[in-house]
């Protein structure tokens, strides 16, 4: 039967194992963790998405996941700060790499842009557009038609931007936070933000800052037309010479590119909540589907 000097002993005995433990605890749950070397260092996490399911996500070369209807994406936390190498691949998409930053008592988040390698087309219309039903269509055609008019301003000079200047060359998501338009003079596309610098999006930051009012790409050629691609806030589109391209804001590591179309003088336009992409080149109006 233990007595009562053992049961002291042993009371003591575990309030100095909690007290040197504490400390130790208190570490661990507010981030900070131990190197090989018994260094301390903080740590930080990251969270990568994906748009499609069955995306497979590598970190450092590793695959870390498969994503799913019910998990679009990874969260790793606790790691420490430094460099990681992104891949996000699915079949029959054009891979998305990115190397990202770490930082300590931060979350870095990425979503992959993951673009067909083969869209889907349908040439709904050919040759003069006859016969043309009534439907969606007209209502794209018409549109399209405009955009490869000249625009017509006034012969006078004004310092003010003209509401048909605003109509062509600018474009704002549905909840109106983000302004992206295109300077046809320089052939800018820019980015900005509306909603106010505190509740900024990641993709208008870089390793060491962030801005409301980002330059996505400057292009060699003239830039017909931009718009944001489908269902996306950090993914543009635009057409030049003969294609149709995408591009994401995410700046970190450079910005990836891909083609959506190449064909002779596309124009394209993107119709209300549609996933498509609807391009006028010569006398045929193609659907591209992005899914």
């Amino acid at each position: 039967m233990m007595t009562l000097r053992k049961r002291r002993i042993i009371l003591v005995v575990c309030i100095l194992v909690f007290l040197l433990l504490m400390p130790l605890i208190l570490l661990y749950t507010t981030g900070w963790r131990w190197d090989r070397k018994l260094g301390l260092y903080k740590t930080g996490g990251l969270y990568i998405s994906s748009p499609l399911t069955d995306s497979k996500i590598f970190i450092n070369s590793n695959l870390e996941k498969e994503t799913n209807i019910l998990q679009g994406g990874i969260f790793l936390q606790s790691l420490k700060p430094g460099k990681y190498s992104i891949l996000v691949d699915k079949e029959g998409y054009w891979p998305w790499q990115k190397n990202l930053f770490v930082k300590e008592q931060l979350v870095t988040e990425a979503r992959a842009m993951l673009i067909p390698k083969e869209p889907r087309g349908n040439v709904i219309l050919r040759e003069n557009y006859s016969p043309l039903e009534i439907s969606k269509y007209d209502e794209i055609l018409a549109g399209l038609k405009t955009l490869r008019q000249p625009l017509k301003l006034p012969k006078t000079k004004q310092a003010t931007t003209t509401p048909e200047e605003i109509a062509r060359y600018t474009r704002f998501t549905s909840d109106q936070k983000e302004k992206l338009w295109w300077d046809p003079k320089t052939n800018k596309i820019w980015i900005e933000w509306l909603a106010g610098k505190e509740s900024l999006p990641y993709f208008f930051c870089d390793d060491s800052s962030c801005n409301e009012k980002v330059l996505v790409h400057t292009s060699k050629f003239n830039i017909k037309n931009v718009d944001f691609y489908p269902k996306r806030k950090d993914v543009v589109l635009f057409a030049v010479q003969n294609g149709v391209y995408a591009i994401e804001i995410d700046g970190r590591d450079g910005r990836a590119i891909q083609p959506i179309y190449k064909g002779k003088e596309p124009i394209f336009t993107i119709y209300k909540n549609d996933k498509s992409v609807y391009i006028l080149d010569e006398d045929n109006l193609i659907e591209i589907k992005l899914e």
